[in-house]
């Protein structure tokens, strides 16, 4: 009896995120712009015959559909806010009703399941008034599917409804949206998901510090969902009581606490103590991507705090005053490039399998990234004492630009008969825009921006670039030189430098190959040489 008991009672636990999706319009977190868009049209009898939701996950597109649903076919409707107590809506709600039909077009992709659509929307509705179908991931379907679509998207009878959801509308190709009335989800603001949780766990019974709320909004990224699915995590890991450490535990980030004193090290250059700070982070089980991460939105954060831009940054006001402490160990300049740097590291961090590492150089290059606010401040100082009138000043800034500055173009020569080839002299200017060259690489093949990163421009060889690999990066070297990355390179040189430049890779120190004589191959292989 009693183990019957049990069974019952963990037979009948639902998840939150299923136990709080909404059930109607007013519930619905955030988009109230596209709320009004749908109640108007039922109000105004203007019902178009499909639509397409797109935006991120977890903000609302199949609960808004399945309540749409519901207006449509409410016993009282088509009415903009539908009972939830009559047959219809209580069938929809438990995903019952027949003439509401959900197909996950993830798995469900092919022509043959829309042929079979084809042949059903034909029936008129068993239950309600409308039929109406909802298309989760629209943009899944084939090309060959799309195509058997679109007749009857364009033409449906008049009891059929559809409703196309999306995650990547710009895959949704243009004859399909352009037949559909289109209305975007936003990500959600953090204010208003914490205002949704904390009115989860006030129902629920649970306990949440203001700040365990804000973090848990803050790492959901706009997904209500997510929230909500983490708000659940947490309750089975601490309990009715959430504190902000149980948040920073469970998601494996680094404190507050221990983010400004990244930045205090970052500030000042000190590099053991950033490498203490890894050691630390990493011995207390944390993910080191997700602190990258955090380190990355310290910055940002830091950035705004700086410009006096404090209402962009969704923290308390301690913890704004705290930045704004912090960031008068920054020039604006050093933020930036720290920034660069790190971004590039958790890129990175997706492919390497030594993220500790990645983080680790990227400190280091962070710490040499720029001088500090007062050396900068000084030297600006200096070079105002040298201007004597705005006159001067501007010839002088242009000649400094154009020792600085140089185009690659220079190395496709100026004569339009004979080309002139690369010599090893222009490597120095090719270094210079390297930055540059990466970006682009990175644009066409990140697989080649990957290898090409840890390789650096030797020379000129016969017209050729030559990059250079470090002894145990032949795995790069091998990637450089298969088609699509090698074409990806030459392009993207082609583009900074006005020209056609080959690439070729070599191992630094390599041993050459010894060149075998014919009569020693012949001696080896017991044949002789006839020629």
């Amino acid at each position: 009896m009693v183990a019957a008991e049990v069974k019952e009672k963990t037979m009948s636990y639902i998840p939150l995120y299923r136990k709080w999706r909404s059930q109607n319009f007013d519930e619905i977190v955030g988009q109230g712009p596209i709320v009004q868009t749908l109640q108007n049209a039922i109000k105004g009898n203007r019902i178009s015959h499909a639509y397409l939701f797109s935006g991120p996950r977890g903000t609302g597109k199949t609960s808004t559909a399945r309540i749409f649903a519901k207006a449509l076919n409410c016993a009282n409707g088509p009415t903009p806010d539908p009972c939830g107590k009559c047959d219809m809506c209580v069938r929809i709600k438990n995903g019952h009703a027949v003439d509401v039909i959900e197909i996950d077009a993830a798995s469900n992709r092919g022509i043959d399941e829309i042929r079979d659509l084809r042949e059903k929307v034909r029936y008129t509705p068993i239950e309600g008034k409308y039929k109406v179908y909802i298309i989760d991931e629209v943009h899944m379907l084939t090309s060959e599917a799309f195509n058997a679509l679109l007749k009857t998207l364009e033409e449906p009878p008049l009891h059929i409804i559809f409703i196309l959801a999306t995650t990547e509308p710009q895959k949704v190709p243009v004859t399909i949206a352009s037949r559909c009335q289109r209305l975007d989800f936003k990500r959600l603001s953090n204010p208003e998901m914490v205002a949704q949780i904390n009115k989860i766990a006030g129902a629920e019974g649970i306990k949440i510090e203001d700040n365990a709320a804000a973090l848990i909004a803050r790492n959901s990224e706009g997904s209500m969902r997510d929230a909500i699915s983490l708000l659940d995590q947490l309750i089975s890991f601490s309990g009715k009581n959430i504190k902000h450490d149980d948040v920073i535990s469970l998601l494996g980030t680094a404190s507050a606490d221990h983010i400004f004193e990244f930045g205090d090290a970052l500030g000042r250059g000190d590099i053991s103590k950033l490498f203490d700070l890894i050691n630390q982070m990493v011995s207390e089980g944390r993910s080191v991507p997700q602190t990258t991460k955090d380190i990355l939105l310290h910055m940002r954060n830091l950035m705004f705090a700086m410009l006096g831009s404090e209402s962009v940054i969704e923290e308390s006001s301690e913890h704004i005053t705290k930045l704004k402490e912090q960031s008068k160990l920054f020039s604006m300049d050093k933020i930036k490039e720290i920034m660069k740097i790190v971004s590039r590291a958790e890129i990175d961090m997706k492919w390497h399998p030594q993220a500790r590492l990645l983080l680790e150089v990227a400190v280091m290059e962070a710490c040499s990234a720029s001088p500090a606010p007062k050396e900068e401040t000084k030297r600006i100082e200096v070079n105002k004492a040298e201007v004597k009138s705005p006159v001067s000043f501007a010839p002088k800034i242009e000649e400094e630009k154009e020792k600085k500055m140089f185009k690659l173009s220079d190395l496709a020569g100026k004569t339009m008969s004979k080309p002139s080839v690369p010599t090893a002299g222009n490597i120095f200017e090719l270094k210079s825009n390297w930055q540059t060259i990466l970006d682009e690489v990175k644009k066409k093949n990140v697989f080649a921006y990957i290898s090409l990163h840890e390789g650096e421009p030797s020379h000129f060889d016969d017209g050729k670039l030559v990059v250079k690999f470090k002894k145990g990066f032949a795995f790069h070297k091998g990637r450089l030189e298969e088609a699509p990355a090698k074409s990806a390179v030459e392009e993207a040189v082609k583009k900074v430098s006005g020209r056609d430049i080959k690439l070729e890779c070599v191992i630094e120190n390599a041993a050459p190959v010894p060149e075998a004589s014919a009569s020693k191959v012949a001696e080896l292989f017991g044949g002789q040489v006839i020629s």
